[in-house]
């Protein structure tokens, strides 16, 4: 006990010092000791109400207090966003990494930092822009069991979207990546999905304060911390079996027909089986599955449901999309969805403005000088336009701060506006930091979102279904419209707390 202790003070003091390099910048008062700002960030009832206070107040780069009295940057340059994504010196932190940890494998592509190169290269085959094109079909057969769906909700006039895009998007990747549908996959898993998607939408003061205390301890001993047998972990450690199950049972299923020279449709990892070797086992494939098929689902699933409540919003753009809709498809060819102005407007604001991941933490795993695209000025009042960070210091990336201020957006940054993408010259002012439209939503660098050409296709099919054959309207009864809240990733959630968004849906075509 006394050697914990003495462990946890001198981590405290390698705080301390480690803070004493950013006191010198700007940032808004902490209103606890214990938990600093992190509440504020994190449970406020609305995501963003103090954050996008303290961009305006305080700039692109600001400091704000961790647990325990721990300062930690947030950063939202865009010199310092290319500079954290490019280089190697910022890894994984202990709360973003902790999570994905927990909820994943530890071996996928996501997580691991050694062996990141080695595991995603074999992966990237399924997701070149000819590999997605090769899923028209699939997201097209899913689409019309959304359209299903939806014509129910028409009978009854309001329904909850979220689950049903949470399916749908479900079923794309386990198809895509699987060749399985859902009902391959069983119900226990289905229902086991669904419990876990839901356990992440809902955060507490207590679950952050733990978190951050495992953040103290080293990966290993934190490994066996969360073989505790309480019932948070056995859940998830339970789901990520049955991922794995699955994927080894695909691999296998495909390895048989292939030796008997039979064709059998088992997706991606069809493709890979037969492809392995010493650098990437069969068993590597398979630690992909809970990653694929989690962060294939319910990402993407929040995105539309965000997007598809500012229709519901924005009546007059909605009828100007359906027009282009009518105007323009009935080839099914990807380049058709691609030439659509209106429909990739719209699918870039909902990204820029719901991000799924909208803050996550970085460590940084050796001494760096964080540079500055925009001068800061400290509460000392000097300028600045470096900020050295030593190794072990928490940094966040400000991914929704990035996409909302106003000195790169405009002034209307906060606002829903898809045309702001329709103006010559793009929408950003100055220079980006990624090569997708400029965000940061699928992050940068190499470790770019591995399936973000398969989500846009994805994302531009079922918006052309469900806009061309339906109209959207908020409900009537306040208690039923959505708010935007942070767990994990950006969730919709009813004013008591549950996940949730209600539109009233009425068919025109």
């Amino acid at each position: 006990m006394v050697a914990s202790i003495l462990a946890l003070y001198l981590s405290y003091l390698v705080l301390l010092r480690r803070s004493s390099k950013l006191r010198e910048v700007r940032g808004p008062a902490s209103p606890s000791w214990i938990f600093g700002n992190m509440l504020q960030l994190t449970l406020s009832q609305h995501y963003g109400e103090y954050e996008f206070e303290w961009l305006k107040k305080y700039g692109s780069v600001y400091r704000i207090k961790g647990f325990f009295g721990e300062d930690r940057l947030m950063v939202s340059d865009t010199a310092a966003l290319q500079y954290m994504l490019n280089r190697e010196h910022f890894v994984l932190g202990p709360s973003f990494g902790n999570a994905a940890r927990l909820t994943y494998n530890n071996r996928n592509a996501f997580i691991t930092e050694r062996d990141h190169k080695r595991v995603r290269t074999p992966l990237n085959a399924g997701f070149t822009a000819a590999a997605v094109r090769s899923y028209i079909p699939i997201f097209e057969r899913v689409a019309q069991i959304l359209t299903e769906k939806f014509d129910d909700i028409t009978s009854h006039s309001v329904g909850d979207i979220s689950p049903l895009f949470g399916q749908a998007t479900l079923a794309a990747v386990t198809e895509a990546v699987l060749g399985l549908t859902l009902n391959d996959l069983g119900d226990e898993y289905i229902s086991t999905n669904l419990k876990l998607i839901t356990m992440t939408a809902n955060q507490s003061a207590t679950q952050l304060l733990v978190d951050a205390l495992l953040g103290w301890i080293p990966v290993p001993i934190r490994d066996l911390a969360s073989r505790i047998p309480v019932e948070p972990f056995k859940f998830i450690h339970r789901a990520k079996y049955m991922s794995n199950e699955i994927g080894m049972k695909v691999i296998q299923n495909s390895k048989n027909a292939k030796n008997r020279g039979l064709e059998v449709n088992s997706g991606l990892y069809g493709d890979l089986v037969g492809n392995t070797g010493p650098t990437f086992s069969e068993r590597d494939i398979a630690d992909q599955t809970s990653l694929l098929l989690l962060a294939g689902q319910d990402t993407t699933a929040n995105t539309l449901t965000f997007g598809f409540i500012e229709l519901a919003r924005n009546v007059e753009f909605q009828e100007q999309l359906r027009a282009e809709i009518h105007a323009s498809l009935g080839s099914g060819d990807a380049k058709a969805y691609d030439s659509m102005p209106l429909l990739n407007a719209f699918i870039k604001e909902a990204l820029r403005m719901y991000p799924a991941v909208a803050v996550s933490d970085r460590l940084a795993a050796e001494d760096a000088v964080l540079p500055l695209s925009e001068p800061i000025i400290t509460s000392q009042g000097t300028q600045i336009t470096e900020i050295p960070i030593l190794k072990g210091q928490v940094v966040y990336l400000g991914t929704a701060q990035y996409q909302r201020s106003e000195s790169r957006w405009g002034p209307d940054a906060n606002e829903f506006n898809p045309s702001r993408w329709l103006k010559e010259g793009g929408a950003l002012n100055g220079e980006g930091v990624s090569s997708y439209a400029n965000l940061l939503t699928f992050f940068g660098g190499s470790r770019i979102c591995l399936g973000w050409r398969f989500a846009l296709l994805e994302m531009q099919i079922f918006i052309c279904e469900l806009v061309g054959k339906f109209h959207f309207s908020l409900p009537d009864e306040d208690h039923l419209n959505a708010r935007c809240r942070y767990a994990f990733t950006l969730q919709p959630v009813l004013p008591d707390g549950k996940k949730a968004a209600f539109l009233q849906i009425k068919r025109v075509v």
